[in-house]
């Protein structure tokens, strides 16, 4: 049997900029916000498991986990720069290694894009009120969906 782990969302974003650095790649706040929230997704529908600990947020520029915008909010729009020895269980692991492999070069705006789409999490509970708490278990049918198609290039 093999063990899963839950994570904060910032350990998640840690792991996916230490990888990312691996492959000359750099993240800006916006695009880790969605990055992590992508892996959370493939996750939650590939192992029926979170990946992470913290609630998803829809906020007016899409899924966002709070913990992770504000530690990293004093970048702005500017490449992150912080790293960390943090360390994922095997099966999480390959979950930011595939999804930077299918999403590292999407930029912050077109990662924007792709999680606002018509009938998306992010479009299933966000309103113009404020924000709202994008349940795991619509993340979890959205990328079973995905995981369905085949197509991991929309994930």
């Amino acid at each position: 049997m093999k063990a899963y782990h839950t994570y904060s969302a910032i350990d998640v974003a840690y792991v996916l900029l230490e990888q990312a650095a691996k492959q000359g790649k750099q993240f800006t706040n916006l695009q880790i916000q969605k990055l992590v929230y992508v892996c959370h997704g493939v996750s939650l529908a590939h192992f029926d498991r979170p990946l992470i600990l913290e609630d998803v947020h829809a906020w007016k520029y899409g899924p966002v986990v709070p913990s992770v915008y504000f530690n990293f909010k004093q970048y702005g729009a500017d490449f992150i720069s912080e790293h960390s020895e943090v360390q994922l269980d095997v099966a999480s692991q390959k979950i930011v290694c595939q999804v930077i492999e299918v999403l590292g070069h999407y930029s912050g705006p077109q990662l924007v894009e792709l999680t606002h789409r018509s009938g998306s999490p992010w479009h299933q509970v966000w309103n113009d009120n404020g924000f709202k708490i994008i349940p795991d278990e619509i993340i979890k049918n959205h990328y079973a969906l995905i995981k369905e198609s085949g197509f991991t290039n929309c994930l």
